[in-house]
């Protein structure tokens, strides 16, 4: 069916802020996140992790007043493969918690964006986490990743 977007609904056409060596690459997977990030089930995540202080990340996002699909279009994503995490095969992107700038390392995010298109959706909204305020360990890269995949699905 063609149905309208719900008032208020994010566009897919968003605006969002990638890095020209980047090029229009990631357009497709920062779509998707979107698509997910719009669904309310997705949206739980939010309550499901804390900030070193202890504040929810829904809370964090409540007092920037944004959604969390409009939110992506804030996030910053720069070419991260010069830098030192992303000399490790296992890291698609990184940030640290509460930057808006999120570091992709292009030669493993494209080879994921490749042979699994979801995943890469994943590690924007779990990279999306870590901008709101989300540290890591504990969780773990991997619990978030897996509660990610649970709330947003595949």
């Amino acid at each position: 069916t063609n149905a309208l977007p719900a008032a208020g609904a994010p566009s897919l056409s968003a605006p969002f802020f990638v890095d020209r060596k980047l090029g229009d690459a990631m357009r497709g997977t920062l779509e998707e996140a979107v698509r997910r990030l719009s669904d309310s089930r997705c949206q739980e995540v939010l309550a499901d992790f804390t900030d070193a202080r202890g504040r929810t990340l829904e809370a964090n996002l409540r007092a920037i007043g944004q959604t969390l699909p409009t939110y992506l279009g804030f996030v910053l994503f720069y070419d991260g493969s010069t830098t030192e995490p992303c000399e490790s095969e296992r890291v698609l992107a990184w940030t640290s918690p509460g930057s808006r700038a999120v570091h992709v390392c292009w030669s493993q995010f494209s080879y994921w964006q490749r042979a699994n298109f979801g995943y890469t959706a994943t590690i924007v909204i779990h990279e999306t986490l870590h901008t709101l305020g989300l540290g890591e360990g504990p969780p773990t890269s991997g619990a978030i990743t897996a509660k990610v995949i649970e709330r947003c699905g595949a």
